[in-house]
C-alpha cells in the first residue's frame, strides 16, 4: 500500500545551515501521528517540507507516491490540508466564510460554489460543532472555537491528510481535549490521516497511535508510546531529568519533569569554567548559575548568543572581537579564569581554526588534575578544522581522563 506521506533521505536547511539531516520515515494512510521534540528540533521545518513550502537540499517528500514539489498547488491542496498554530485572516470573516475558503482548491477557476459545495461546508460545520456559530465573526470567537473553525475550513477541502501545527497552543485544558477528541473522531470515522506537532507529551501519547521524536533534525525515536516515552530517550533529547510513570487508574503513561532543576546549594560558590560558542551553552550557563556555581566563560566572540547569555547572567566572560580568531591576550585571560576553576566544561561547540585554541584550557586542566567534562555528541560534524584537529585533541583529552557528557543533567550530576 502506498503511504500517505513519506520522507526519503530528506535534508533541509536555510542558507548554509542544515536543520533536518537524512530523515527517512513513512506515515501510512489512516495513521494518527504526533511529531515531538524540543524547540529547534526541526518540527516546523519538517512540516514546511512535507507541505511543499520548503524545498529540500536533498532527498524527497512524497504525498501518496507523488513528489510533493512537483504536484500543482491545487492538486496538493485536494490531498492535504494544513491547520496552522495561528491563522491570520480578516477579522470580518465569519465562520461560514472561512469554511468556504476551504473549497477554493476543489473549485475550478472563477466557478462559484454550487449546492454540492454547500453540502460539504455544512457537513464540515456540523462535524466541528460550529454550525450554530456560522455567522459569528472570527474575532468574536474563543480560542477553542477559532481552532474548530480552522479545522472546519480544512475539512471543507476534503483532504486525505491533515497536518496540524500545535493545534492545542494557547488553549486551556478543556479546549485542548475538545480539539484532540475532534481530531480522533475525524481519523476514526473518515480515515483522515493526521500528523500533528505537539509540545505536550502526555496529550500526544493519549491521542496518537504513533510518536516521532525529533532531536537536532534527526529521528531520535519512532514508534508506539511505550517505545518512545522512555526516560533515557527523553533525557537525551530534552536535556533535563524526566520521570515516566504509568497512571494506576487509566494505565496511560505520564511524563513528568523532575521537581527541581538543581538545588541552589549544589554549587556552594564553587568555580567552573565553560568553553562555549555558537549558541550551544545558554541553558547550561543558566542551570549552573541557578545551582549556585561561580561560572566563568570564554573565550567567546562578541555578539555570539552565548556571550550575550553570559553577560546577562553576570558571569566572568572573556570576549574577542566579532568574527575574529582568538588572540593570545584573550586566551591568557581565559586561562587565568580556568586555572581557578575546579572543573572545565566543554560544550557542544563547533570548532574551527579561529576557536580551536580554546581546547588548550581543557588540556591545561587535565594536566593539573582538575575535572574536565567534554560534550561528546556529533564530534565529527562539529569539527571544521584542517585535518580534523579538534576531533584528535578531544579524543586525546577523553583518553587522558576527561569525562564525556551529552545531557545537562549528566554534567550537573558529574559536578556533584
Amino acid at each position: 500500500m502506498i503511504p500517505a506521506l513519506s520522507c526519503e533521505n530528506l535534508t533541509v536547511g536555510y542558507v548554509r545551515q542544515p536543520v533536518l539531516r537524512d530523515l527517512t520515515f513513512q506515515v501510512a494512510e489512516g495513521e494518527r501521528v504526533a511529531l515531538l521534540g524540543p524547540n529547534g528540533a526541526g518540527k516546523s521545518t519538517l512540516l514546511r517540507a512535507l507541505t511543499g513550502l520548503q524545498p529540500p537540499w536533498s532527498g524527497r517528500v512524497r504525498l501518496f507516491g507523488a513528489d510533493v514539489r512537483r504536484l500543482p498547488a491545487a492538486a496538493r491542496a485536494r490531498l492535504l490540508a494544513v491547520v496552522p498554530q495561528e491563522l491570520r485572516a480578516p477579522a470580518a470573516l465569519t465562520v461560514e466564510d472561512l469554511a468556504f475558503l476551504g473549497r477554493t482548491a476543489p473549485l475550478a477557476p472563477w466557478r462559484a460554489p454550487d449546492e454540492a459545495d454547500r453540502r460539504i461546508v455544512e457537513r464540515a460545520l456540523v462535524y466541528t460543532d460550529m454550525n450554530e456559530l456560522r455567522d459569528r465573526p472570527l474575532d468574536a470567537l474563543s480560542g477553542g472555537e477559532r481552532q474548530r473553525a480552522v479545522i472546519a475550513m480544512a475539512l471543507a477541502q476534503e483532504p486525505r491528510v491533515i497536518v496540524m501545527d500545535e493545534p492545542t497552543t494557547h488553549l486551556d485544558l478543556n479546549h485542548a481535549l475538545e480539539i484532540l477528541q475532534l481530531v480522533e473522531r475525524l481519523n476514526r470515522e473518515q480515515r483522515v490521516t493526521v500528523l500533528m506537532t505537539s509540545h505536550d507529551l502526555n496529550l500526544a501519547a493519549e491521542f496518537c497511535h504513533r510518536l516521532l521524536l525529533l532531536d537536532h533534525g534527526r529521528l531520535a525515536a519512532d514508534g508506539a508510546r511505550d517505545v518512545v516515552l522512555r526516560e533515557d530517550i527523553l533525557r537525551e533529547v530534552y536535556h533535563c531529568d524526566i520521570r515516566v510513570r504509568r497512571d494506576p487508574q487509566s494505565g496511560s503513561l505520564l511524563v513528568l519533569p523532575a521537581r527541581r532543576l538543581a538545588d541552589p546549594r549544589t554549587g556552594r560558590n564553587r568555580r567552573v569554567h565553560v568553553v562555549a560558542g555558537g549558541g550551544c551553552a545558554g541553558e547550561l550557563l543558566r542551570r549552573l548559575s541557578l545551582a549556585g556555581f561561580r561560572v566563568s566563560c570564554g573565550v567567546l566572540n562578541r555578539q555570539d548568543t552565548d556571550a550575550r547569555a553570559a553577560e546577562a547572567l553576570g558571569l566572568d566572560v572573556v570576549l574577542e572581537k566579532p568574527f575574529s580568531p582568538i588572540g593570545a591576550d584573550a586566551l591568557a585571560r581565559a586561562a587565568a579564569l580556568a586555572a581557578e576553576a575546579e572543573a572545565v566544561l566543554v560544550c557542544e561547540v563547533p570548532f574551527g581554526p579561529g576557536n580551536l585554541v580554546n581546547l588548550e584550557l581543557a588540556e591545561q586542566a587535565v594536566r593539573r588534575g582538575a575535572r574536565v567534562l567534554i560534550h561528546d555528541r556529533n564530534l565529527e560534524l562539529r569539527d571544521y578544522t584542517p585535518g580534523r584537529q579538534a576531533l584528535a585533541r578531544i579524543r586525546r583529552l577523553l583518553a587522558g581522563g576527561a569525562r564525556p557528557w551529552h545531557q545537562i543533567s549528566q554534567a550537573m550530576n558529574a559536578l556533584g
